[in-house]
């Protein structure tokens, strides 16, 4: 069924992602070279496609059974990746992330209840208010001169002048901003949870990107943690499989499971067919698949930090410890309430407004650098070209 050892391809062919017809590689490319989106280009993991291509083949389209072969797969992947031993009886398959984070927003708080988010942050997080009818309050990230941290006794103060906190939804690894907090932060953030009866929805989707020097240590293995966290993670970012809909929230206590199901299962979703099958590929098959796609975007980061500093000073950017994103600081260029459109309209490259991301955002361009070396020197000489003159400010 498996035909070889399948090593990554370092090389985009534009030409099959915009036929392909992603959310990404959109019509506009090449002229546009799309960088806004946190996909990246080099996926997915070849074997999946072998296996896709089989059961289209065979036409099998009807209903299906795999949650308990995709709750295994996820579970052995994050006891060899992160050494997370989780059990496949605690995690219950979704469509996605945010309908996770949705679903934990409504099995953990009442309305009126606020949810606390560590701002800047990925932007869909923004409409748990509006969409809710639960408050919203701002953890603030600080920025020196190493970089973006989580200021932990600002998060107590937060707890402590409002008791009506009763979620605090974490991005770990930290999205856009790419922290990966240590073992001593997640303790003394479980402290603080448990201290003030609040649960951590704890988004590690990201996770498999993280870079030497750092270590990414699942919320729920924190001792403590286990009675107060879920985990809400999937696939597709590792894989760039965005569009077949396969996530996990995974638990390591029983009794909060117990509370997490009183959400309705038909609200939940499920994945589908050839998204859990995708998902269970990839976690069974794709380790040495990723270790090569996680090495090429560790070079990616200090490539791209490197060149900046040399060709493009004025923007400031601290090296992402995880994820394949760079948060690029264009103050010092006046951009503008919408700083993407502003960089678009310079250099044809696209990333993603900043002030989308709360507060921190301001001045801020979220770019991916998860694509080929190629393409990532085509995003740079374009930035170079279109920002390197004062004149272009």
């Amino acid at each position: 069924m498996f035909t070889g050892r399948h090593l990554l391809t370092d090389h985009v062919e534009v030409e099959r992602k915009i036929a392909s017809g992603g959310y990404k590689w959109t019509p506009l490319a090449p002229e546009v070279i799309p960088a806004f989106v946190a996909e990246h280009d080099l996926g997915p993991f070849p074997v999946m496609q072998e296996k896709l291509r089989e059961v289209v083949e065979l036409g099998g389209f009807g209903y299906h059974l795999g949650a308990e072969a995709f709750a295994e797969a996820f579970s052995g992947w994050w006891s060899r990746r992160h050494g997370w031993d989780a059990d496949p009886a605690l995690v219950v398959p979704n469509t996605s992330v945010l309908q996770g984070v949705w679903a934990s927003v409504e099995a953990f708080t009442n309305l009126g209840d606020a949810v606390v988010l560590p701002t800047p942050v990925y932007f869909p997080f923004h409409d748990i208010g509006p969409t809710t009818g639960r408050r919203v309050v701002e953890w603030q990230l600080v920025r020196d001169s190493e970089g973006w941290h989580h200021d932990l006794d600002d998060l107590e103060l937060l707890l402590v002048q409002d008791p009506g906190i009763r979620l605090l939804l974490l991005c770990h690894p930290h999205n856009p901003t790419g922290k990966v907090l240590t073992p001593a932060q997640l303790t003394r953030i479980v402290e603080l949870a448990i201290e003030h009866d609040v649960i951590i929805a704890s988004d590690e989707i990201h996770a498999d990107f993280t870079y030497p020097g750092n270590k990414h240590v699942p919320t729920a293995t924190i001792p403590g943690a286990a009675p107060v966290t879920v985990t809400l993670t999937s696939g597709i970012k590792t894989f760039a499989i965005g569009g077949l809909r396969a996530s996990v929230a995974a638990f390591a206590d029983e009794r909060l499971l117990a509370r997490f199901n009183q959400i309705p299962t038909n609200l939940l979703g499920g994945q589908n067919r050839l998204g859990s099958l995708a998902a269970v590929v990839g976690w069974n098959h794709g380790d040495d698949w990723v270790d090569e796609l996680v090495a090429l975007f560790d070079r990616h980061r200090h490539h791209l930090l490197d060149r900046l500093a040399n060709e493009l000073p004025d923007i400031r950017v601290h090296m992402p410890e995880s994820t394949f994103l760079a948060w690029l600081d264009l103050s010092s260029y006046e951009p503008g309430d919408r700083p993407g459109s502003w960089l678009r309209n310079r250099t044809n490259v696209l990333g993603k407004d900043g002030p989308l991301f709360g507060s921190g955002g301001e001045g801020h361009v979220r770019l991916t650098f998860g694509t080929s070396t190629a393409m990532l020197d085509q995003i740079l000489d374009r930035l170079v070209a279109g920002l390197g003159g004062s004149g272009n400010r």
